[in-house]
């Protein structure tokens, strides 16, 4: 298992066709999540305040020492060259504090984008009384705002529950822009320990694949400049409570901490 990466900001999804173009059956109730909320906000403030203060460090305001009345007196006296440690001190500083802010705001930004999960399902799966090979799956699916969308359950054939999802995985740069990779959970089904198949048809899940792996066949995404790969990915767990992730490039499962 690994870690629960904190969730940084508030995830709000939409249903959206991103600039590249048309991704025709990605778009079939595929979901890309979108995260920006309060610390990207904080971000964003620090790195504009950043920018101010590299300027403010670059390009210093020249002062002119005018003297007397009249447009002769305009004119700025001639001086010779001081060198003075003062100011070249508080600029060299203000020059430091601006980079390693932007520095600092850009890490932050990158680790969050590349790191960002969201809760797409929760499965609480048990072993049908004395029966060796049956499961009973308690699916929770979750909507675009992390609310409950369906909650069923299903007698799965197999000692482990299988459930998989469609995964189109967006470019890094896309993904540290706030924009999370597409999932779509699609199938539920049971995997035997034994390596025997089970008999059991696969559950289909929010209308199946539709035409997702006819388009990953015919390599239609080759041509998306914002899309990185498109695949199928399953997370395979042993009876018990779990919450099911998606990371930019898999589903995952965790052990649930208060249930679904």
């Amino acid at each position: 298992m690994f870690a629960v990466a904190p969730h940084h900001a508030s995830l709000w999804r939409a249903r959206t066709r991103l600039a590249c173009g048309h991704f025709g059956g990605y778009n079939e109730g595929m979901t890309y999540p979108q995260q920006f909320g309060p610390l990207q906000i904080v971000l964003a403030v620090a790195a504009i305040v950043a920018v101010l203060l590299l300027l403010s460090s670059v390009y210093g305001r020249r002062r002119s020492l005018l003297s007397g009345y009249g447009p002769a007196a305009r004119a700025p006296r001639r001086r010779g060259l001081r060198f003075r440690p003062g100011r070249a001190v508080s600029g060299v500083v203000l020059l430091i504090i601006s980079i390693l802010t932007l520095w600092f705001v850009t890490l932050v930004q990158t680790y969050l984008g590349l790191t960002g999960e969201v809760k797409a399902a929760h499965v609480a799966a048990t072993q049908i009384g004395n029966a060796s090979h049956d499961l009973s799956v308690d699916l929770t699916l979750y909507d675009d705002k992390g609310n409950t969308e369906t909650h069923q359950t299903y007698e799965v054939e197999g000692d482990m529950w299988v459930l998989q999802a469609d995964i189109v995985e967006l470019q890094h740069w896309v993904n540290v822009l706030g924009v999370h990779s597409g999932y779509k959970v699609t199938r539920l089904f049971g995997e035997r320990l034994d390596g025997v198949s089970p008999t059991q048809h696969q559950i289909l899940l929010n209308g199946g694949d539709g035409t997702f792996f006819a388009e990953m066949r015919d390599r239609k995404w080759w041509t998306k400049p914002f899309v990185r790969s498109a695949y199928g990915n399953a997370v395979i767990s042993a009876p018990g409570d779990f919450d099911v992730y998606i990371s930019q490039d898999a589903i995952k499962a965790r052990p649930s901490h208060g249930g679904g």
